[in-house]
């Protein structure tokens, strides 16, 4: 592994990277609660996507009732009560094929237990009846990572770093475990900290980079890139517990949830990984070299938008 790695792959991304939006993009929240045999509670929170809200709507084999409507900067949650008259069955979230998201769908009946499913675009549709439920937080993990450009740019700039795949390894370890240690802490409350320094902190932590893959001497981040990747893991890891904070954990089975929320990330994570090598060792093979200096504008457009962050959510923090 060369540097040229990280030169190419910052110069295919980059076309991506610069319309993106810099946060991930979150789930919908759908959270049924039985009442009777025959009627439920439902609070739907669906999050604003660019300045916008998503007009999503939910349709039941019953009766939907609008009881309350509330909007906030982030999201706008609506509360239904469900008249039936037969068990809910069938759930299906209106106009989520138009949009990028996926909605969480929790239902508790009588009895406290929890069953969780997942629906998409693809399929908006779930049946409740059916007995299985979709591993949910092994799909959020994944998708937290590969929605959250920051996260995305940070690993990739990180195989910018990188040579040698013994160096590659332990930088991924040492990534993984630290943000485990973090996520873990803030999802069982050891830690609380507010999410809109942490944002600012990780676009810092991608400037830095960017800074450090311009650098033509060596530096302490180029002899040992795990020891940085294991700090900037930690913010990484609060930044993750973010979205599964919201998200909300499962009483039941919180370590599983959990567990399955990390593994979900990792795989996300190895998936970008080897993509990017693939990609790389695909082109290399067919002798197509970028030239130097085209190779390093990527990377200065990276840190100019990685500094447009910082101080975009640094101003939310000061405001």
């Amino acid at each position: 592994m060369t540097s040229s790695i990280g030169r190419f792959l910052f110069l295919l991304l980059t076309f991506v990277a610069v319309d993106s939006n810099s946060h991930e993009v979150r789930p919908a929240l759908l959270t049924i609660v039985q009442k009777s045999e025959f009627t439920y509670e439902a609070v739907f929170k669906q999050p604003q996507v660019q300045g916008r809200f998503l007009n999503l709507g939910i349709t039941t084999n019953c009766e939907e009732n609008l009881t309350d409507a509330r909007t906030s900067s982030s999201a706008l949650q609506e509360t239904f009560t469900l008249t039936c008259t037969e068990p809910l069955a069938s759930i299906e979230i209106e106009g989520l094929q138009n949009t990028l998201i996926d909605t969480m769908i929790t239902i508790e009946d009588l009895q406290g237990l929890r069953k969780n499913h997942l629906v998409t675009g693809r399929e908006p549709r779930v049946n409740t009846a059916s007995g299985a439920s979709t591993p949910v937080y092994f799909v959020l993990g994944m998708e937290h990572l590969f929605f959250g450009i920051d996260h995305v740019l940070f690993v990739l700039l990180l195989l910018y770093l990188v040579k040698g795949w013994r160096n590659l390894i332990k930088v991924v370890t040492s990534f993984t475990v630290a943000h485990s240690i973090t996520l873990g802490l803030s999802a069982f409350n050891v830690v609380s900290v507010s999410q809109p320094p942490v944002e600012a902190l990780i676009a810092l932590s991608i400037l830095l980079l960017a800074a450090e893959a311009l650098r033509e001497d060596t530096s302490l981040i180029h002899e040992k890139p795990w020891l940085i990747t294991f700090v900037f893991g930690l913010l990484h890891g609060l930044g993750f517990a973010g979205a599964l904070a919201e998200i909300g954990l499962p009483q039941a089975s919180a370590v599983m949830a959990l567990f399955l929320f990390n593994i979900g990330i990792e795989v996300g994570q190895l998936v970008i990984i080897a993509a990017a090598l693939t990609l790389v060792f695909g082109v290399t093979r067919i002798g197509l070299q970028p030239r130097p200096a085209l190779a390093m504008i990527p990377v200065y457009v990276i840190g100019g938008l990685s500094c447009y962050w910082f101080i975009d959510r640094t101003l939310l923090v000061l405001t």
